[in-house]
């Protein structure tokens, strides 16, 4: 709540381009889950733990070259291009340490989480969905604040507060309990594989469906923040209640859908 959502912001007030800020909205994402084709491997050699402590660590980690990469911007002069592509380098490196750890983590949690999945992660999701609303609100008052000043060191507050956050997650990491990982014949099959099975069962429809559907989000979605900010010229307290409305409505939601759910099983 106080990092991640506000990347795009950041690299505006860094002076990125268009360009920039469509690579720092694909590129990085693009790695990211393409690295887990090879993370879910990883999983039978390796720890699942030791996997996704350093991986939250590494990525807490690299809110510390982020910061600096301001202070090349804003107090030594850097051209804008050169430090853009500065945090573009260092935000693919977040994204694809946190999507590294992805597979490993969901592994994970099945083993531990063995009954009433559903209402653990419904209420999971409301809980973190929450926090990040509450975070995201007070990290865009402190950017509001400093918006008429020295705004980075607005930017400065919220992206130690991710640092802090995230390190602290990392250790959460590793006190938690991880089972020994068990494998069942057959489990495993290849990304061609899975590919070429796609149209002939429910599952792979439903990805080309989910697909075809992100594609046609991702051709708009990251140029909004540079609409509100640069075109409508929004504070940072509009942006950011714009922002959380979509997650809020999702909370409010989520329970009536479950409910649903269960009426219509």
């Amino acid at each position: 709540g106080f990092g991640l959502k506000y990347i795009t912001p950041y690299a505006l007030a860094l002076g990125a381009s268009n360009a920039i800020i469509g690579l720092l909205s694909s590129l990085p994402n693009l790695l990211g889950n393409l690295s887990q084709i090879y993370s879910s491997r990883i999983i039978e050699k390796t720890s699942r733990k030791k996997i996704v402590s350093y991986s939250v660590l590494f990525q807490a980690l690299m809110w510390i070259p982020i910061i600096m990469a301001g202070m090349l911007y804003f107090v030594f002069n850097f051209s804008s291009l050169s430090v853009s592509l500065l945090l573009l380098l260092v935000y693919t490196l977040v994204i694809l340490f946190g999507a590294f750890a992805g597979p490993a983590w969901s592994s994970w949690m099945r083993d531990i989480v063995t009954k009433n999945t559903g209402e653990y992660f419904g209420r999971r999701n409301k809980i973190v969905g929450s926090i990040t609303l509450i975070n995201m609100l007070m990290a865009g008052l402190i950017l509001n604040y400093f918006q008429g000043k020295n705004v980075f060191t607005g930017f400065i507050i919220i992206f130690t507060l991710a640092l802090l956050g995230r390190s602290v997650s990392a250790y959460i990491f590793t006190k938690q309990y991880e089972p020994k990982l068990s494998y069942h014949d057959g489990y495993y099959f290849s990304f061609w594989q899975f590919l070429k099975k796609m149209p002939l069962n429910n599952f792979g429809r439903f990805v080309i469906f989910t697909s075809l559907l992100s594609f046609s989000v991702a051709l708009a979605s990251p140029f909004f923040a540079v609409y509100m900010l640069k075109n409508l010229e929004f504070n940072y307290l509009t942006f950011t209640i714009v922002s959380i409305s979509a997650s809020f409505t999702t909370i409010f939601f989520m329970p009536l859908w479950g409910k649903f759910q269960i009426n219509t099983e």
